[in-house]
């Protein structure tokens, strides 16, 4: 792994193209011992999920974006529970893990509108005692979700408004994650919010919150017990030749109902439609001490063939978290073997 210190390059052009006339190039390596590692960690284990990776104030660069740390802090909970209550961890508990959708971002959410005067709102009180799990059936999540849209986009206005309108074209704060969004809203200030900013912040929650029940009417009718988060989120496999005529109905997969999102460790992050455009489409469990008894899911199939029984025949397995047995020994994948594919000149 080679990477340029960061003093051999200026700054303000990590992320963006350079010209290719010299001036910009790396120049230095990072020494093998200083490189990022762990070794024997007194956690006794290691995770990452896409956050800081590295120390604040670490020299070099090897990074320079990172998601929001709920997705590691759940993880990390999950193997400090186990150890602390005297488990084994199992392959069953590690497969719960890859499909947990506790949003630790909701319960953060909700503790936050307790110390607001929401939190005596009668409306509100079946959201305040949800368990923030963002199962597909769960009308609560349906309302997070789209509450958090309704509250970045105000906050993205009222920065672009404070800080100049190119910042707000760049779409930089409409991506606020909701940590980011959490803080803003805990210690509001007078920049963002005027001369009486928890007065202003509580009615920009109420005004938010009409917004977002108005919004999921129109998505999913009048009847707030209908309501679901499946029925916003979904995920859809489209085929790269699915343009062609009739193509979709042979070739495209979906819609099912998803649930989490980008912040829970069972990732499935969305777009701007609330459709899941990534997450984890393998997932693996594999026992190091008998390597035949690890587990596997892939998605949608085992062939790429239309028409094929296995073109999507994993992806009702993968969607509600299970898996299949995937075996190492010879003895054990031949005893398991329902096809063979002969491939000959």
């Amino acid at each position: 792994m080679a990477i340029g210190e960061s003093q051999d390059r200026p700054q303000d052009v990590w992320l963006l193209p350079v010209p290719g006339v010299g001036g910009f190039d790396w120049t230095g390596f990072v020494p093998i011992g200083e490189l990022p590692h762990f070794f024997n960690p007194k956690e006794g284990f290691i995770a990452t999920a896409n956050h800081k990776t590295i120390p604040d104030h670490y020299p070099y660069n090897v990074g320079f974006e990172w998601v929001s740390p709920y997705r590691i802090t759940r993880i990390k909970w999950m193997f400090a529970n186990a150890k602390e209550n005297n488990h084994k961890l199992t392959l069953p508990d590690m497969a719960f893990l890859q499909n947990d959708i506790t949003s630790l971002a909701a319960i953060e959410f909700q503790k936050l509108l307790q110390s607001t005067r929401l939190k005596s709102e009668p409306t509100l009180r079946a959201f305040l005692e949800w368990d923030g799990e963002l199962e597909r059936k769960s009308g609560e999540a349906a309302l997070y979700e789209v509450w958090l849209d309704k509250i970045r986009n105000e906050l993205a206005e009222r920065f672009s408004k404070n800080r100049g309108a190119a910042q707000m074209l760049s779409g930089r704060y409409k991506d606020l994650p909701p940590d980011a969004i959490f803080r803003i809203l805990r210690a509001p200030e007078t920049t963002l919010f005027g001369e009486n900013p928890i007065q202003e912040r509580n009615q920009l929650l109420v005004n938010t919150l009409k917004s977002a029940r108005e919004e999921l009417s129109k998505l999913l009718g009048p009847d707030a017990s209908q309501w679901t988060w499946g029925r916003l989120h979904v995920v859809r496999f489209r085929h790269a030749l699915d343009q062609q005529p009739d193509a979709q109905a042979l070739l495209d997969l979906g819609p099912l109902a998803r649930p989490g999102d980008e912040y829970t460790t069972n990732a499935t992050g969305m777009n701007d439609s609330r459709d899941q455009v990534s997450g984890a489409s393998y997932r693996q469990i594999i026992d190091l001490n008998n390597w035949d008894r690890s587990w596997v899911i892939n998605t949608p199939g085992q062939s790429g063939q239309p028409g094929s029984p296995h073109y999507s025949d994993l992806l009702q397995l993968w969607d509600v978290g299970r898996y299949f047995p995937l075996l190492y020994s010879r003895k054990s994948v031949e005893g398991e073997t329902t096809d063979r594919l002969m491939l000959e000149p």
